[in-house]
């Protein structure tokens, strides 16, 4: 079986070159069973794709794993791929590491199609809305901005006392992450609190976590046997199910808590707020 099974994926490789070479695929490097082109590109990618740029033009191809990507390099290229042609490679690839992240429903990473533009363009109008055309919503934007500020600025200056040596980006983070999380959820947290400190050290996990997603995407078998992308790669799933559990929550206080009638507190109301208008058309137009 074994010998199947390599027989039939070298098969499939030695295809794949033979198309390359007739030119019905763009032009790249020699890619490597199983692994592809993933160890020559290595950790400093964007300088490897230059190199190869270089080399093989503005446009090629290179295969991480199974997965063949397209690398576009100059602005020319890019405004022809992503503005002139943007309807064509606005879809996102089937990734496994997609799928984990808020179930495969993200607007980041979920499939390109009528249903998609519809939840963008209900998402853009309500962020507009809500931090932009009514002046108590820019008021409160403001407000956690402010605040965040004034407390930022009072932690560096306390932090860097008597000439102390003061590290800014742990107090930084925190601080756009209040704000982020005040215009979201309207709930500004103290730098010392505990659901804050989990949440935040969440984010840190998935940083470190989510390039084992990367490999796994271009390398699904590495899902099926013992190795320390597989285990970092549960981990990653566990993030995110552990993060759609904290918003599912705010989301069930905000259903609770909302009045009918009143004017959005934070993003959240405002998204509930605009889902009910549109199912209240919907069942009109029904």
């Amino acid at each position: 079986l074994l010998s199947v099974l390599a027989a039939v994926h070298v098969a499939q490789w030695l295809l794949r070159q033979r198309r390359r070479q007739l030119g019905s695929t763009p032009p790249g490097p020699f890619a490597w069973p199983l692994i592809g082109n993933a160890a020559a590109v290595g950790q400093a990618s964007h300088l490897s794709f230059a190199r190869l740029a270089r080399r093989y033009g503005d446009v090629f191809q290179i295969r991480l794993g199974s997965c063949p990507i397209v690398v576009l390099n100059g602005e020319r290229a890019i405004h022809q791929a992503l503005v002139q042609q943007g309807s064509a490679f606005a879809d996102r690839p089937p990734f496994a590491s997609f799928r984990v992240i808020s179930g495969g429903r993200s607007m980041a990473f979920g499939h390109y199609s009528e249903h998609w533009k519809v939840q963008r363009r209900a998402a853009h109008s309500t962020m507009r809305n809500f931090s932009t055309r009514q002046l108590r919503s820019r008021q409160v934007l403001e407000g956690h901005v402010l605040s965040e500020a004034r407390e930022l600025v009072a932690l560096l200056v306390r932090g860097s006392a008597d000439g102390a040596f003061l590290d800014p980006r742990p107090l930084t983070v925190v601080a756009v992450a209040n704000v982020m999380s005040a215009v979201c959820f309207g709930c500004r947290y103290s730098h010392d609190d505990p659901e804050f400190r989990e949440l935040l050290s969440h984010n840190e996990e998935f940083g470190r976590t989510v390039g084992a997603g990367s490999l796994v995407d271009v390398m699904p078998w590495l899902q099926y046997f013992p190795n320390p992308m597989r285990t970092a790669f549960r981990e990653f799933e566990q993030l995110n199910r552990n993060f759609s559990n904290f918003v599912l929550d705010k989301f069930l206080r905000h259903c609770e808590s909302l009045r009918p009638g009143a004017a959005p507190r934070d993003m959240m109301d405002a998204f509930i707020l605009s889902a009910e208008k549109k199912a209240a058309r919907d069942s009109d137009d029904g």
